[in-house]
């Protein structure tokens, strides 16, 4: 089913001169630990244009046409790139709380960076052959798979325990970290250090990222709702608390942030719950 979404996807990519983006579903044996593969096809007018990525609590491997795969750590605060016209990217997106279990090392280490994915994993030189020699997308994306599949081999109890936590928190924004510890039969300095190690962060700074994605997908659908009315179904205690926390993360007021035009179908994990 993928194949034919990414063939569709090329398909609608060579007869627009718009910019492209999709995100799918990953299988069904990798969603504990993937929020989803995706392909983007970079179209502006000029030659470079500066986005604005927010955060929501995933890293990325990604790869830029034939170059080596890369990384996006977890972004604390909104990430700034620079991205050619032309460029395809094939990436695989690690869900909340399994960057170590994927990457291996601390995702403390990996936040708000984007390194060579060869810093951290050994067998990175070889994953970008396999790459090379793929004859279409929807292959790289399978290949990121498979090595997903592969480096998961490894996770630990830890890993697991944090990756169902970031679930609760995104369905229950407004969860008291004391009683997500006792979940996990942990004390609240243990969830902490745990979260800053398969996370990149804490577990409050996690929850506050997703308060945000939660106000943004309240505001993307309900485009009539007023500002009192998002920061109310998002969970924050007034409007006046969801602009501070909102700039903080983002650098952008709601107001400001809302009025722009959303990437098509970025996000698409999060509202499918995938």
């Amino acid at each position: 089913m993928k194949t034919a979404n990414v063939d569709l996807f090329l398909s609608r990519a060579r007869a627009l001169d718009a910019p492209l983006y999709q995100e799918f579903p990953p299988p069904d044996d990798l969603r504990d630990f993937v929020a989803c593969t995706w392909v983007r096809l970079v179209r502006h007018t000029g030659s470079e244009r500066t986005e604005a990525i927010l955060p929501d609590g995933c890293a990325d491997v990604m790869v830029y046409d034939d170059q080596p795969p890369c990384i996006a750590g977890p972004d604390a605060i909104t990430r700034y790139v620079n991205l050619p016209h032309g460029l395809s990217i094939t990436g695989i997106r690690i869900r909340p709380g399994a960057c170590r279990a994927v990457l291996g090392c601390s995702a403390h280490h990996l936040v708000n960076r984007s390194v060579l994915l060869s810093d951290v994993a050994p067998a990175a030189t070889a994953l970008h052959h396999r790459l090379l020699v793929c004859e279409n997308l929807s292959a790289r994306l399978a290949i990121l798979e498979h090595w997903v599949r592969s480096a998961i081999e490894r996770s630990t109890a830890n890993d697991h325990a944090v990756i169902a936590a970031c679930r609760v928190i995104g369905a229950d924004i407004g969860i008291e970290i004391r009683d997500l510890a006792r979940r996990l039969d942990w004390n609240v300095r243990m969830t902490h250090r745990q979260f800053l190690t398969t996370c990149g962060y804490g577990p409050k700074h996690f929850q506050r990222i997703m308060r945000v994605q939660c106000a943004l997908g309240i505001a993307q659908y309900s485009s009539a709702a007023s500002l009192g009315d998002v920061a109310a179904a998002a969970g924050y205690a007034d409007q006046a608390h969801m602009s501070r926390d909102f700039r903080s993360i983002t650098g952008f007021t709601p107001s400001a942030y809302f009025s722009r035009t959303a990437t098509p179908g970025w996000g698409a994990w999060l509202k499918e719950d995938w």
